[in-house]
């Protein structure tokens, strides 16, 4: 019941967009919370076992509580001393605010420029560690493993469908109220394009593990085994995965987002050549998967949905039309300002006025670079914490990707090296790990990385 219970979550969190919303935040801790309370009374009644991908994640746990636990430090009053001693900007913001509100020159101040938002920024960080707990202890089969990849591709074909009817028909909603931004292009439930396309680059890579999983390396001695070859693929469920890929590329490319095309199909070669590296041998199955969709898809099936635009819009870039370079350098001062202790989780667009200069316009709550936001935010000895553990997932799934025994495993750990590949590679320029949905899928292919290999080992 808790694992499908868990499903039932991950399908749910992209729909009210991206459960970026405060209130859809709510239900999303909510619901993870509840999770982690049955599984902990399931856990002391002998009912849920310690699994071997749990025990591999001991790292994985130091990391997260460590960064959790600077995230509630960030936010407790603590005397002003200390605030001044590890970070002085935090101390003089503490006084001016102290200061606006006609109170007297405090003993106390915070870390954080914005305490509340760190607060609340630190329930959901803690809701994240605990999603990616209840997969690695639920997730204990190979059926559960390939159930798990499935409603990935669930959820992601559902928003390229949605998306794509949406912007067709003219008719743009959101599930939850009326599209008001990025009309004319497909984003889903996502109210961002970009988000948008980082959640479909994730669930298309669960889609491509699965395909690997099922490729089979027959030997064919006639043609009318060839011919019965193809009638039983072609009856298999292994062409209503291969249309849910196609459908999700279309989705993708409809998003008309450049990094998010140039991150998935950037990560599907990048991942398709390390797997082949790795096992040491190019299968007709595995040429014709790749070809498939490099070729059918982006240059016949994509070409009809919007891939020129796509490309124009690659051309047409220029970082002197963009302002995204100036809140980069903005936020690299806030860096330089608040390296050790950051200005706070979730405080970003409080922080920023104190180094926006007015010489650019629009409106930014967040850094549109996930390699910035961090460290500005958490500080840079968390960020680099942070780094380290998904590093360690990459390093396991490339472990997974080399197994030679159980093709289910070689498959989980492709998508997952591949899904958190384009969402690092998508991470310079945008902010996906800043959308709920998109980071607890995120930190869910974390953990299909260390269940892979752990039953890769055990197999």
């Amino acid at each position: 019941m808790l694992f499908y219970l868990l499903l039932a979550t991950l399908l749910w969190l992209p729909l009210p967009e991206a459960s970026r919303p405060d209130w859809a935040m709510v239900i999303l801790s909510s619901l993870v919370y509840t999770l982690a309370a049955f599984a902990t009374v399931s856990w002391v009644r002998g009912r849920l076992v310690i699994t071997p991908a749990f025990r591999a994640a001991t790292p994985l746990h130091i990391g997260f509580i460590l960064v959790m636990a600077w995230m509630w430090f960030q936010q407790i009053p603590l005397p002003m001393a200390w605030v001044q001693a590890l970070s002085p900007s935090a101390a003089e913001y503490s006084l001016q605010a102290q200061a606006a509100m006609g109170l007297p020159a405090g003993t106390y101040g915070y870390l954080s420029l914005a305490p509340e938002a760190t607060h609340f920024s630190a329930l959901l960080t803690t809701a994240y560690y605990l999603l990616f707990c209840l997969t690695l202890l639920l997730v204990d089969s190979r059926k559960r493993l390939e159930q798990l990849l499935m409603a990935f591709v669930a959820a992601g074909t559902f928003q390229a469908v949605f998306g794509s009817l949406s912007t067709l028909s003219g008719a743009e909603w959101l599930l939850f109220r009326e599209k008001t931004s990025y009309l004319g292009v497909a984003s889903g439930t996502f109210v961002n394009r970009n988000s948008f396309s980082g959640f479909l680059e994730m669930t298309l890579a669960a889609g491509m593990g699965l395909l690997i999983a099922r490729l089979q390396n027959n030997r064919f001695t006639s043609w009318r085994e060839r011919l019965m070859a193809a009638l039983q693929v072609l009856m298999s469920n292994k062409v209503l995965l291969r249309s849910a890929l196609a459908i999700m590329v279309i989705g993708l490319v409809m998003s008309r987002s450049r990094m998010g095309n140039t991150a998935f199909f950037s990560s599907l070669m990048v991942t398709g050549l390390i797997y082949v590296v790795i096992q040491r041998k190019l299968t007709r199955g595995m040429v014709f998967l790749f070809a498939s969709l490099l070729i059918i898809d982006t240059v016949i099936i994509s070409q009809w949905f919007g891939l020129e635009q796509v490309m124009n819009r690659l051309e047409r870039t220029s970082m002197e039309r963009e302002t995204r370079p100036n809140v980069a350098h903005v936020t690299l001062d806030m860096i330089k300002d608040n390296g050790l202790t950051g200005t706070g989780g979730g405080s970003y667009y409080t922080a920023l006025p104190h180094y926006h200069d007015g010489s650019w316009g629009g409106f930014y709550d967040l850094a549109h670079n996930d390699y910035l936001q961090f460290p500005a935010e958490m500080g840079v000895p968390a960020f680099l914490i942070l780094a380290a553990m998904v590093l360690f997932c990459l390093y396991k799934a490339f472990r997974a990707m080399g197994q030679k025994r159980k093709k289910l495993y070689q498959g989980a750990g492709f998508a997952s090296f591949m899904g958190i590949l384009a969402i690092l590679i998508h991470a310079t320029v945008d902010f996906n790990l800043q959308m709920p949905a998109n980071a607890a899928y995120f930190v869910v292919l974390m953990a299909v990385s260390l269940i892979a290999h752990s039953r890769s080992k055990a197999s």
